[in-house]
C-alpha cells in the first residue's frame, strides 16, 4: 500500500476520533461516558476504513486487472 493511503487513513481516523471525543464530553452526561465510548468504537474504526478505500485509486491500492 502507498503512503498516501496510510497517511489518509491516518489523518481521518485522527479527525474522527477528536469529533467523537470532543461530542461525548460535551454532549453528554458524565456518568455515561464509557457507554457511549464504547457504542462509538464501531464508528470510529469503521469510518477510517470506508473512507480511505473509497477514496483510493486502483493504482494506490495495487489492484492488478484481470485481463
Amino acid at each position: 500500500m502507498s503512503m498516501k493511503f496510510i497517511s489518509r487513513f491516518v489523518v481521518i481516523l485522527v479527525l474522527v476520533m477528536i469529533l467523537a471525543s470532543l461530542s461525548i464530553q460535551f454532549f453528554f452526561d458524565p456518568h455515561y461516558t464509557v457507554v457511549f465510548w464504547i457504542l462509538a468504537v464501531p464508528v470510529i474504526l469503521g469510518a477510517p476504513i470506508l473512507g480511505s478505500v473509497v477514496l483510493a485509486s486502483n493504482e494506490e491500492l495495487d489492484l492488478h486487472q484481470l485481463n
